[in-house]
């Protein structure tokens, strides 16, 4: 399928392949990362280096990471992360010890446009990473996979492309207020409020909305950080927004 995307943050157009070498550098950081934690990378059987990740082309970036990622397995992984999880969980406890819910938030806004893949498609592919398959681990570089936190199912993930990952659970929550006003063609498809794994509010709202237009579909995708959220994570986290979606797009194009 014949698919083209386009974003818009903060003013400035991206190109897929604007995104895609975000991608890339992410990808070689997990790696370098993994390895780093003791992880044996292998490409095609063979061993690879610290120093060979800087060598590797984007695509070989992009199918290590990911095949490295599916064969550790997600309880590996968090084993292997452990220390990065704690340490974010605990950037995130002390930026909401002192939450005020009277201050702004700090807005994190992406609008993606697609042509050539429907709303139905993107369902599909939304539907199939939910439910935990492998073009999950592949929209995201940063994805590790998805387990279960005190009976609720949560994502393993870095966030804003700055520190490290950990568990988060995204509560939906269709009644919730954003602070933006969305135009009234745009359809909800994920309204909420995200918590750390051990149920801890982050008080982060994510709202993304997607209208079908000629030959395609728009998508606004939105995330309010509280007041002393890391500025690096909050405009990391539009590209972060940028690559997950397109990654959707790709598996409902078949292009993954």
């Amino acid at each position: 399928m014949n698919y083209e995307v386009s974003f818009e943050i903060d003013g400035n157009k991206y190109s897929q392949s604007m995104i895609e070498a975000f991608e890339f550098e992410r990808n070689k950081h997990v790696l370098h990362e993994m390895i780093h934690l003791g992880v044996d990378v292998l490409d095609d059987g063979q061993p690879v280096s610290y120093l060979d990740v800087d060598f590797m082309s984007k695509k070989d970036a992009a199918r290590v990471s990911l095949e490295t990622r599916m064969r550790l397995g997600t309880d590996k992984l968090l084993d292997l992360y452990q220390d990065e999880i704690a340490r974010t969980d605990r950037m995130w406890k002390d930026i909401v010890a002192n939450y005020d819910s009277n201050a702004p938030t700090m807005p994190c806004i992406t609008t993606m446009h697609v042509k050539g893949v429907t709303m139905d498609d993107l369902g599909e592919g939304l539907m199939a990473a939910m439910a935990g398959d492998s073009s999950s681990l592949a929209a995201n570089p940063e994805h590790y996979g998805h387990v279960m936190a005190n009976d609720v199912p949560t994502g393993f993930e870095g966030m804003g492309m700055f520190g490290g990952p950990n568990l988060m659970q995204i509560v939906f929550a269709p009644e919730t207020k954003l602070p933006i006003k969305i135009d009234a063609d745009y359809m909800p498809f994920t309204i909420g409020y995200s918590q750390l794994g051990d149920g801890t509010d982050m008080h982060t709202l994510a709202g993304h909305f997607i209208r079908e237009v000629d030959g395609g579909l728009d998508m606004l995708l939105t995330v309010f950080f509280p007041q002393g959220t890391p500025q690096e994570l909050v405009d990391g986290h539009k590209i972060h927004l940028a690559s997950e979606f397109l990654g959707l797009v790709k598996a409902a194009a078949g292009a993954l």
